[in-house]
């Protein structure tokens, strides 16, 4: 397991960590095979730049590529989230696949330092235990030089008196405001198949990328306690009755009941389950192993 002890020690100190090798060769080769189904690489990008004008540059779970939907519910990440958070049943906020490109190509803006701390519907201050806090992962799909549009961070004792809201009730920092903070602030560079890990507390900020012909591809995910229902929910796209829906019935089918569970699927063992709800849900997934759900259920009186 790449993600150990010191990992976390390091997350707990300075409000993030990062994970080299995090995966191995033969699951970074699949996942670059699948990224390509969505986005072209640079010398593509460059030999035919108005076939790409109109380019999207993100794509959201589920992946048409299953080793894309096992990265965004990886067992190890989840083993991770719920160290950090202190709580054996997580949720998967976001997954979103993204694509970066040099200024020759598609010009990119750096952020402002800022923190994610809320979920897009969150309607309250981020609590301030660990179980209230989120979780964010970037796995990296291509090598982080310093040309390459970099994640930049801010050491946690460097942020321990900054609000997370300014006087104006924005989240992020101004370098005319903070300039302290830009001076501490430090790129991570990364080798392809890395992760980077840190909180929603933490002061960062995205780059674009400087290499004129060059591009980034990375995979954003964030994680959250299932108690924290008021931090962001992500609504899956494609439902299974819906035309969209063979990629999210093909990974549910294929996923374990954990796996499951972190997109908000009711665990073995819930109430949910009776003998109406087994065969409903067996009709909408044909393909899945309904014998951990049929365990302990309750029968429809």
């Amino acid at each position: 397991m790449p993600i150990n002890d010191g990992h976390l020690d390091q997350l707990r100190e300075d409000g993030y960590t990062l994970v080299t090798e995090f995966l191995d060769g033969e699951w970074l080769r699949h996942c670059r095979s699948e990224v390509a189904r969505y986005f072209p690489d640079s010398e593509e990008f460059a030999a035919a730049p108005e076939r790409y004008r109109g380019l999207r540059k993100s794509a959201g779970f589920p992946y048409e590529g299953d080793t894309l939907n096992h990265v965004s519910t990886h067992p190890d990440l989840i083993a991770f989230v719920e160290q950090v958070l202190g709580c054996s049943d997580v949720r998967l906020g976001d997954s979103i696949l993204q694509a970066k490109y040099g200024p020759e190509l598609s010009p990119g803006n750096d952020q402002r330092l800022h923190n994610d701390a809320w979920g897009r519907n969150c309607l309250v201050y981020p609590g301030t235990e660990a179980a209230f806090h989120r979780v964010f992962a970037i796995v990296y799909y291509t090598d982080v030089t310093a040309e390459a549009g970099p994640t930049y961070v801010v050491p946690k004792k460097y942020t321990e008196d900054i609000p997370l809201l300014d006087e104006t009730g924005n989240s992020a920092y101004g370098q005319r405001e903070f300039p302290e903070l830009y001076e501490r602030e430090e790129p991570v560079l990364a080798p392809a198949g890395s992760v980077l890990l840190f909180t929603g507390h933490t002061v960062h900020r995205g780059s674009g990328v400087t290499e004129p012909v060059g591009h980034r591809f990375a995979h954003f995910l964030n994680f959250h306690a299932a108690e924290s229902i008021w931090l962001d929910k992500q609504s899956w796209a494609g439902s299974p009755a819906s035309p969209t829906g063979p990629a999210l019935r093909r990974f549910i089918e294929s996923a374990t009941p954990q796996q499951r569970q972190l997109l908000g699927f009711p665990a073995p063992g819930s109430p949910y389950w009776n003998e109406r709800t087994l065969a409903g849900v067996a009709r909408l997934y044909p393909g899945m192993d309904m014998v951990p759900y049929e365990t302990v259920h309750v029968p429809v009186m």
